[in-house]
């Protein structure tokens, strides 16, 4: 019968020995995570800089949609997001560079 312990490394097992069921329960505590496993090709310092840059990216695109959109810029000159449109393809004001 397999004994499971719940601090490997302590000198005294019998005190900390576990049931089967309750380290069937408790498992994924035991389990080895992130840069324990062999096969992690990312640091945790680059997982955090990951998800910096998706929230950077969510800011500006953000600013963007807010600010920079045709219908910021429509609203911003007051005139209808059509306007713009034709602006920016050329449509009118042509002359302009």
């Amino acid at each position: 019968m397999s004994t499971y312990y719940a601090v490997p490394s302590t000198p005294n097992r019998k005190r900390n020995r576990l049931s089967r069921t309750e380290y069937q329960s408790r498992r994924t505590e035991f389990a080895a995570r992130g840069n324990d496993l062999p096969q992690t090709k990312l640091l945790a310092i680059d997982i955090m800089t990951i998800r910096s840059a998706a929230r950077q990216r969510q800011a500006l695109l953000k600013h963007i949609r807010e600010n920079l959109s045709n219908e910021a810029v429509a609203k911003q000159f007051g005139v209808h997001v059509r306007t713009i449109e034709k602006v920016l393809s050329r449509e009118t004001g042509s002359h302009v560079a």
